[in-house]
């Protein structure tokens, strides 16, 4: 990698982990998290950082021991050849997973919402083929788009900022009323919400020499935290925790607060930017799934993986059916997938830790 053009800034680093943890789970993660946690739903979001606190500890010290080599290349020193390739494709297939559970999420709302006249297949091609494009590009195109859209859509995190006129303290009172307990149960949801932190272990080593990679991951964090604490809140503040349950995208109805002589409802523009956030987050699956691929399938050209995996992406994300059988499939299979790469990474650290010297020798 001695091409400058291919290095991210700290800027674009911090906006493709942003944008690969904030999507689709921050319209359903009220009505999740109050399940168990109640009124306090939007203090379990702050509990759940710990796992992607955890993940930025262990890749940042894998990238000052091993600045130039992924997550990938370090798992087959430490694993060996054949188990390092099993368990890679087992981590790549994580960024699949929630690549076509992202894509099927929004294409449901825009069709639910915004163009109910159009197939889901032909919404599916129409948000999947600028999401294609972006990853062929490459990773510095893909962090230049992840920071243009990280400032073009930031005014949607404060759109149901007027729901503060509305809702009524009460719906999020006592706090701490539900109990520590009941809030620590329900991280297991915002752990989820904060799944795509696993990117960075693919691509830390494309970060701008003697730069910051804790920096950078910390600062996704403040902003990723903060808009689902603040979302949260504001779902609960304005709906209650009796109403919330009822809505399959609660943030979505509070945006509906909002309203102009101009614009009969501001939900529209709303969705209209979710849509680019969404578009964002599957590029971002989308190039490391199919970088991916080419780590562990040399032969085979990343851009080319990008054409090859359209149809199996498209065909995989029309299967999803509606959204409640899609949050009840990835609900069950995500947890199974952030135990296993929070094992995958920690062993991985844990064995460069005790054989650091032997790998070293093997570079």
């Amino acid at each position: 990698m001695n091409n400058k053009d291919i290095f991210l800034t700290e800027n674009q680093l911090t906006s493709i982990l942003v944008g690969s943890m904030i999507g689709s789970s921050v319209l359903t993660l009220p009505a999740d998290v109050i399940k168990d946690a109640q009124q306090d739903g939007w203090i379990s979001c702050i509990f759940g950082l710990i796992y992607p606190i955890y993940m930025i500890f262990i890749a940042n010290y894998l990238y000052k021991k091993f600045p130039k080599e992924n997550i990938l290349v370090l798992s087959k020193k430490c694993f060996g050849k054949i188990i390092g390739t099993i368990l890679n494709f087992i981590f790549i297939s994580f960024f699949l997973l929630i690549l076509t559970e992202a894509a099927s999420g929004i294409a449901n709302l825009l069709k639910i919402y915004m163009i109910f006249f159009l197939d889901k297949n032909k919404i599916l091609i129409t948000i999947l083929l600028p999401a294609a494009f972006v990853a062929y590009k490459g990773i510095k195109p893909l962090g230049k788009a992840n920071e243009i859209i990280f400032y073009l859509t930031l005014v949607s995190f404060f759109i149901p900022i007027v729901a503060l006129k509305e809702g009524m303290m009460i719906n999020v009172m006592p706090v701490f009323g539900s109990g520590v307990v009941n809030m620590i149960k329900s991280t297991k949801e915002t752990a989820l919400a904060y799944s795509g932190m696993e990117i960075l272990f693919l691509i830390y080593p494309f970060l701008e020499e003697n730069k910051s990679l804790k920096k950078c991951g910390l600062m996704s964090l403040l902003i990723t935290g903060s808009v689902y604490t603040w979302f949260t809140f504001i779902t609960i503040y304005y709906l209650g925790i009796d109403i919330v349950p009822k809505f399959i995208w609660p943030v979505v109805t509070v945006t509906e607060a909002l309203t102009l002589p101009i614009i009969n409802s501001f939900r529209y523009v709303f969705i209209v930017m979710w849509t680019l956030i969404m578009i964002k987050i599957i590029s971002n699956y989308y190039y490391s799934f199919t970088f991916g691929l080419n780590e562990i399938i040399k032969k085979v050209q990343r851009k080319d993986f990008i054409i090859i995996m359209y149809p199996i992406i498209f065909y995989i994300s029309s299967k999803y059916e509606n959204t409640i059988i899609r949050g009840a499939f990835a609900s069950k299979l995500i947890p199974i997938y952030v135990l296993f790469n929070l094992s995958y990474v920690s062993l991985t650290a844990l064995l460069i830790s005790i054989n650091n010297r032997k790998i070293l020798i093997k570079k």
